[in-house]
């Protein structure tokens, strides 16, 4: 072997701890990344299923009452009229 192949293969050897510890990082990183990734999709899937179940039988109460308070005061207002007339 030529000096520079022995002067380049103990410079890459002392270097090499240092790389391997941070791959080991990136691979930890991009783990951690990837399963956050994956709670937060299933998170949102099954929010929106609980939701679209939840909210819409809310969401129909809500009108039912709205529409029952708006038709009893109309009715309210008109016996009012109705007896004030008189």
């Amino acid at each position: 072997m030529s000096q520079e192949k022995i002067d380049a293969y103990k410079k890459e050897k002392a270097g090499r701890k240092e790389r391997i510890e941070k791959q080991k990082k990136r691979r930890k990183i991009a783990k951690i990344i990837s399963c956050l990734a994956a709670v937060a999709i299933v998170a949102a899937i099954v929010g929106s299923i609980v939701y679209n179940k939840v909210g819409k039988n809310d969401d129909a109460a809500a009108a039912d009452a709205s529409t029952e308070a708006i038709s009893t005061e109309y009715v309210d207002d008109t016996a009012a009229e109705a007896s004030s007339a008189e």
